[in-house]
């Protein structure tokens, strides 16, 4: 069956079971919607956790996530969570997602229900959405012919005004839909005990006491979550040769890799695969240096004004084919490395400059002070809840 019969076949099954549940009232209900997580995790869970906090919060929170898997039974079961998904579309309040999320596209939302994009990155680093139309990664032709991705949103959440053009361009919105509040996820770069965090993540994993952190993050490969892969450039016993004395490495992949890291003779005692840790943030606390490609962790990380080194030796490639919203070798916030053995030395001499991560915090971020989920909370969600509507709503 073509991608096209697949598509318009999905599109019209739920928005039939939208116009089934339409009839239905709208409920005070807070829905934390995830199609790429079988959790709540990210912003979510930051707002999750607010939400908790509220006293007298004037609605129910709903946490409706999932994250699809192969075969029969994976689609099954992923058309099922859409059909939900539209279920909680026509009967809630407030609906925030944290990514791509297909229900929201095909139907007509009612003008009671707030649609909150989070989205789970805290930046414009890699191209997304309409930027990436039809491109490895991008939507195809198929799909845009009978869908407008990233519609229907009332609020998208974004970390800086420099970044709503991007934004904008992503996700084919006006950039008035866009508002600076922080990003809920960084609230925990502010408020945990970093000690209680190292010593929880040591004993879980069986790290060695009294040597410094790498945390290792490279992004996925593939041309979708589905396929997604782990680029194995990174030569673990060559750095552990050179620097084994006094790092460890924390090898944290990508949510949608799904196989496990092959440390090689480095597992024993060196490299260590905390891919099942549910808090990257968590674990840039804890770490001391950051090695990545291009993930967007390097907005969280600049917060934390500690060194970043990039390890991208397909970084030409990669840009053909994805593409970046800033050019890559001179806007990223540290040195970049193309070889194991360039980077291994640049560990072992241990001469870092955060300048570059200083003057990159203060583009990305217009508002990071640990108070972002409260004021989204305050700010949109309950006032909505309150209201009763979104602004022109009948």
């Amino acid at each position: 069956m073509s991608t096209a019969v697949l598509v318009f076949a999905r599109k019209w099954m739920l928005r039939l079971a939208y116009a089934l549940f339409y009839p239905l009232p709208v409920q005070n209900k807070v829905v934390l919607a995830s199609s790429s997580a079988s959790r709540a995790r990210g912003n979510l869970k930051a707002i999750s956790d607010e939400l908790a906090r509220c006293e007298n919060l004037p609605a129910r929170v709903v946490i409706h996530t999932h994250r699809s898997s192969a075969g029969l039974a994976g689609k099954l079961a992923t058309l099922w969570a859409a059909i939900v998904g539209e279920y909680h579309l026509a009967t809630s309040r407030v609906f925030i997602v944290d990514d791509y999320y297909f229900p929201i596209y095909v139907i007509k939302p009612k003008k009671a229900t707030t649609i909150i994009q989070t989205w789970h990155a805290c930046g414009a680093l890699k191209k997304v959405g309409y930027s990436v139309a039809d491109r490895g990664f991008g939507a195809s032709k198929e799909l845009l012919k009978q869908v407008r991705i990233h519609s229907n949103y009332t609020y998208c959440l974004v970390a800086s005004r420099s970044a709503i053009p991007y934004y904008s361009e992503a996700f084919g919105q006006p950039e008035e839909a866009f508002v600076v509040l922080g990003i809920p996820r960084t609230d925990v770069l502010f408020q945990r005990d970093e000690g209680a965090i190292e010593r929880k993540v040591r004993a879980r994993y069986g790290i060695p006491e009294g040597k410094k952190v790498i945390l290792y993050a490279p992004t996925f490969r593939g041309d979708s979550a589905h396929v997604a892969e782990y680029g194995d450039y990174l030569d673990l016993d060559l750095l552990r040769a050179s620097c084994g004395d006094e790092y460890v490495v924390l090898v944290k992949l990508h949510p949608f890799v799904r196989s496990a890291v092959d440390l090689g003779g480095s597992g024993s005692g060196f490299a260590f695969d905390v891919s099942d840790y549910g808090d990257i943030n968590e674990l840039m606390l804890m770490s001391d240096v950051l090695i990545t490609d291009y993930s967007s962790a390097i907005f969280e990380y600049s917060l934390l004004g500690k060194p970043m080194l990039f390890f991208a030796p397909d970084y030409v490639e990669y840009e053909a084919e994805r593409g970046f919203y800033f050019d890559y070798e001179t806007g990223i916030p540290g040195p970049l490395f193309t070889s194991s053995a360039s980077l291994a030395g640049y560990l072992a001499a241990g001469d870092y400059d955060v300048s570059a991560v200083q003057e990159f915090r203060e583009r990305s971020f217009d508002v990071a002070d640990g108070r972002a989920s409260a004021r989204v909370v305050d700010e949109l969600v309950v006032p909505f809840l309150r209201k009763g509507s979104s602004p022109g709503a009948e």
